[in-house]
């Protein structure tokens, strides 16, 4: 069977057939189901495949996005922020769709000269949950926490990925940090009602890297940024 064969038969283009031989691409459940009757195996089969061809060690996303954010940029100006997708509270994205997020144009600044610039990258605001902050389509200018060694301090604006469901499910959200005497929080900074409960981090808990247990399953979690600023963006002008 051609790669052409294959796509058809999955009902998608050749390039979104190929980002999957290439392990670029997951596979969902439901999708498993579909390669195990067009190729007449068995799912576990397709299961062994999928982790021959992803056993090297996968990239973080954030990684990825930010890679692929770099080379669209330097094809503007190298020396612009790179903005490598959004953050939004209460969104959850599907593994797909948080890997192929669009691309997004550089923002007009220059990056902060206190950290690396390689460690450096924007994320579009979307929503109300850091109004007090940001608000909806500002871009915060974000430091990647482990390579600069980052520990978390009160009052800390911090970009914290949510994962669910094995990973399938995705999170970005930004959140204020607070230590207590018992556990962490993390509050959204925002004044409106939806936005006013914190996420409890349990005492003993790695600061950056997290489990909470909630109803419908557990959430891994992860601080994987800080916030240094925020880039504002002309606001819609209503007549007084």
């Amino acid at each position: 069977m051609t790669q052409e064969q294959a796509a058809a038969a999955f009902g998608m283009s050749k390039g979104g057939y190929i980002k999957i031989e290439d392990g670029d691409r997951g596979l969902k459940a439901e999708r498993i189901a579909k390669a195990a009757e067009i190729f007449k195996v068995q799912p576990a089969d397709i299961i062994d495949v999928l982790a021959d061809i992803t056993s090297p060690p996968t990239p973080k996303f954030e990684d990825v996005l930010l890679e692929r954010a770099r080379a669209a940029t330097a094809e503007r100006d190298e020396d612009l922020l790179s903005v490598v997708g959004e953050v939004a509270a209460g969104r959850w994205i599907e593994i797909d769709d948080f890997v192929d997020e669009p691309a997004f144009d550089p923002v007009p600044v220059r990056s902060d000269p206190r950290w690396p610039s390689e460690h450096q990258y924007g994320l579009v605001v979307r929503g109300e949950s850091i109004n007090r902050f940001a608000a909806d389509g500002d871009v915060l200018v974000c430091i990647s926490a482990i390579p600069t060694r980052y520990r978390p301090k009160d009052g800390d604006l911090v970009i914290v990925e949510l994962r669910r469901n094995a990973g399938l499910l995705r999170q970005r959200t930004a959140k204020r940090y607070l230590r207590t005497d018992t556990h962490v929080e993390l509050w959204p900074d925002s004044d409106h009602e939806r936005w006013q409960k914190p996420i409890i981090i349990p005492k003993g808990l790695t600061p950056l890297e997290f489990f909470l247990e909630e109803e419908g399953g557990g959430i891994e979690a992860e601080i994987v940024a800080f916030v240094a600023s925020a880039v504002r963006q002309v606001q819609r002008w209503r007549r007084p």
